[in-house]
């Protein structure tokens, strides 16, 4: 039987020895290791911890909306606004703006109608809006009505769209009519409003404007003035020498139908007159009228001197 070298088992009891403290502190040796390997690696890089940051910043659910992007898209690639010029009040529309045109022959065979033609442009703002912004276009007689929180009410027509969509819009109307258009812009920050009273005008295009004279005053004319809502119109005649049966009288006519009256129409007779000045005068108030114009005839008669003579001519009138 061999006898074991004292050396041999001297190393296989310290071999055992190591292996057994081992097992007993791995872990304890495996975080040591690896704490010594991280100290390492922050003294060589100085942008380890920079790595670090973005998984601590956090993002509100409305930043999107904030920006003025799509929930859910990429944030300002179709923006309608800047980000430093988020709008903090409503929506200031700006002077709306209008053409006319005739409308179609097919559309209008006896040409009484026109188009009133809203363009891309004719409705913008002061400011950039958000492409929801809501855009309505209302059209109506004078009874049409804009309520405090921005509906309106006996329109006949309506168009909605929003800033971002509003492409123009054509209004298909009678000529020589009042039409009442109101226009809307609504958003999360209040409303805009804009009102006009415009119209197509055929017969009345070249109406003339109050206050004015038509004629000869030093023979038949009529006077036009304006006092507050008031148009006065006087018919006047000045006779050379003394004469038998005056006729003048004085009428505002609908441009569209002759016997509707605006101004009504007055008389003068008188079987014996006098030379000189002789006038005769109607009126009508501005208010409530559904016509751009008034056809104002004044219509002279006399027997001797024999004399006739008509006046007519187109008078604007006012909006209310």
């Amino acid at each position: 039987m061999k006898t074991t070298n004292p050396s041999i088992r001297h190393w296989k009891g310290l071999r055992q020895g190591a292996i057994q403290f081992v097992r007993w502190n791995l872990p304890v040796l495996l975080i040591t290791g690896l704490t010594l390997f991280l100290l390492q690696c922050v003294g060589k890089s100085s942008e380890a911890e920079t790595h670090l940051v973005p998984i601590l910043l956090a993002t509100e659910s409305n930043a999107t909306s904030q920006l003025g992007g799509n929930q859910g898209g990429s944030v300002g690639a179709e923006s309608p606004i800047a980000v430093d010029d988020l709008p903090t009040g409503i929506p200031l529309l700006n002077e709306i703006t209008y053409i006319t045109n005739d409308a179609n022959p097919a559309d209008d065979p006896y040409s009484t109608k026109g188009l009133l033609q809203f363009q891309k442009t004719s409705v913008s703002f002061q400011k950039p809006v958000p492409a929801n912004t809501e855009v309505s276009l209302y059209f109506g007689k004078k009874n049409m009505e804009l309520q405090p929180d921005g509906t309106v009410t006996n329109a006949l027509e309506f168009l909605k769209r929003t800033a971002a969509n509003y492409s123009g819009y054509t209004y298909l109307t009678e000529a020589d009519k009042k039409i009442k258009v109101i226009v809307v812009a609504k958003n999360e920050f209040g409303i805009s409003t804009k009102q006009l009273t415009i119209g197509h005008p055929r017969k009345c295009k070249n109406a003339i404007k109050v206050s004015g004279t038509v004629g000869d005053c030093t023979d038949h004319c009529f006077d036009i003035t304006k006092i507050g809502d008031t148009v006065e119109i006087t018919a006047k005649y000045n006779l050379p020498v003394d004469g038998i049966s005056l006729h003048l009288d004085i009428v505002g006519l609908s441009p569209r139908n002759l016997t509707e009256t605006i101004a009504p129409a007055v008389d003068l007779e008188i079987p014996i007159p006098k030379a000189g000045l002789h006038t005769v005068n109607t009126s009508f108030n501005i208010h409530g009228k559904e016509f751009l114009c008034t056809k104002v005839q004044s219509l002279l008669l006399m027997d001797q001197p024999l004399r006739s003579a008509l006046l007519q001519e187109y008078l604007n009138i006012p909006n209310d």
